[in-house]
């Protein structure tokens, strides 16, 4: 009988709850949750653009997925592991919590979170350039629009799923409903650079860094900003803390030295998160959108140490 189903093991912390909660809300992705609970992830395969179908479910200790569209279940499991950031071993990542006391503090309020990515560097440029000054909601209204308009159909788990349209398919659209023209053009050079190969994981991943980054700049519409953005979220990057405002100023609540520390300060603040800075800023992202928690955790800390600076008094 022909296989259809991956299976992947965390390995160190990992709640599927979390990756529920945060995928549920966060736009680019939110169109895999269904109404009643059920993660239908949709993609195109690296490195072809192949269209695949996951119903995904956690059981027995690892996420498992039933597969439609292709029969390379291992291409499949390796990008599903990368959007859900299971293809890193976290078997370290508390020690993280136990080198900085406030770090531990959240990953306790939010136990067993990872970073949810991109489904890939290719839909992340998408989402880039569709973006631009206009709201995420907006956003996702279109990406919607044009995945059911313009994307390959699949049957999984009897119902009919759509993928996001592939880069050859981009190129035929010569309209979006609520998109200036100029976007739309930005989106067939998205596709141009992914046919070129420009988007492909495994180069970004190979070039590193900076130099991963700043190779997408040539695609118009893609600055710094969102360079980044594609390589770290689109890439899955474990060990990278961004120029990422949101995540700053939480960091800098949480260490009592403002909401814009400079550059050279979050350099020291965050040099302590290796190998799991970009997993932090994740976090930090994520509890700044929980009301009072940064808040809590920093005025915590300040408490302790008057205690403890009383007791040695």
């Amino acid at each position: 009988m022909l296989q259809t189903e991956i299976a992947i093991t965390p390995l160190g912390p990992f709640s599927w709850a979390a990756a529920n909660d945060v995928g549920r809300n966060f736009g680019p992705v939110r169109h895999n949750w269904q109404e009643a609970g059920a993660v239908r992830m949709t993609f195109l395969l690296d490195g072809g653009f192949a269209p695949v179908g996951v119903d995904l479910r956690f059981a027995d200790g690892a996420l498992r997925g039933e597969v439609a569209g292709t029969s390379d279940l291992g291409a499949v499991e390796r990008q599903v592991a990368r959007i859900f950031s299971l293809d890193v071993d976290a078997t370290d990542y508390p020690e993280v919590g136990r080198r900085e006391p406030k770090v531990g503090r959240l990953m306790e309020a939010l136990p067993g979170l990872r970073p949810v990515c991109f489904t890939s560097p290719y839909e992340t440029a998408a989402w880039a350039v569709m973006s631009q000054r206009i709201s995420m909601a907006q956003t996702a209204t279109i990406k919607a629009r044009l995945i059911a308009e313009h994307g390959d159909p699949l049957e999984l788990g009897g119902v009919e799923v759509r993928c996001f349209p592939s880069p050859e398919r981009l190129l035929q659209v010569e309209a979006v409903p609520g998109l200036a023209a100029e976007k739309v053009e930005r989106l067939h050079g998205v596709a141009r650079a992914a046919l070129a190969g420009l988007l492909d994981c495994d180069r970004l991943r190979a070039l590193g860094d900076e130099d991963g980054p700043a190779s997408l700049r040539v695609i118009p519409g893609i600055g710094p900003f969102w360079s980044s953005g594609i390589y770290l979220r689109g890439c899955g990057i474990q060990d990278v803390f961004p120029d990422e405002p949101v995540a700053i100023a939480a960091l800098g609540q949480l260490h009592g030295v403002g909401d814009q520390p400079g550059g050279e300060e979050v350099r020291r603040l965050t040099d302590v998160y290796s190998p799991f800075r970009m997993w932090v800023c994740f976090l930090l992202r994520v509890a700044a959108g929980r009301a009072g928690l940064i808040e809590g955790v920093a005025g915590n800390e300040m408490k302790l140490r008057r205690e403890h600076r009383r007791g040695r008094g």
